[in-house]
């Protein structure tokens, strides 16, 4: 029984040391690209970055939406992603989407947004099935996907 409780410890100690390594390989982002970012969204929390050979990206929580940003490594941001539910969602589109799919509800929306412009990604549901549907920032809806619940 010892044994048992000094390798549970030695997990715990394990992954405590683990956690702290990652967070202290955090990468260091440009300055200029940092600040931008903080002028832009001085209440987000919860704040991660991460960088490779092309980009920096940033996952962030602004006003409870959950976030994702990338920037070139000139500082230009090249695409966006938030994360919400119905409440969060465009009224046109809303509207567009109530009027064409009567009695379903927003599960869910990915809003991506970059050089090709503002796209919606939306899963309704209703008691028997998932609907994922496409919308574009003009209110064009198509339907992608249709799975029954389980």
């Amino acid at each position: 029984t010892n044994k048992k409780i000094t390798m549970k410890k030695l997990l715990v100690a394990f992954a405590i040391l683990a956690s702290s390594a990652l967070y202290a390989a955090s990468p260091i982002v440009d300055d200029k690209i940092e600040k931008s970012f903080k002028e832009t969204f001085p209440k987000a929390e919860k704040v991660t970055w991460y960088e490779n050979d092309s980009h920096y990206e940033v996952l962030f929580e602004n006003d409870l939406i959950k976030c994702r940003m990338w920037y070139n490594k000139t500082g230009d941001v090249v695409k966006t992603e938030r994360y919400y539910k119905e409440e969060g969602l465009c009224p046109f589109i809303l509207a567009k989407i109530k009027n064409k799919y009567t009695n379903k509800k927003v599960f869910g929306v990915t809003e991506v947004n970059n050089d090709e412009g503002i796209n919606y990604y939306i899963i309704l549901e209703d008691d028997k099935k998932w609907y994922h549907i496409n919308a574009d920032g003009s209110g064009n809806l198509s339907l992608q996907k249709k799975y029954t619940k389980a």
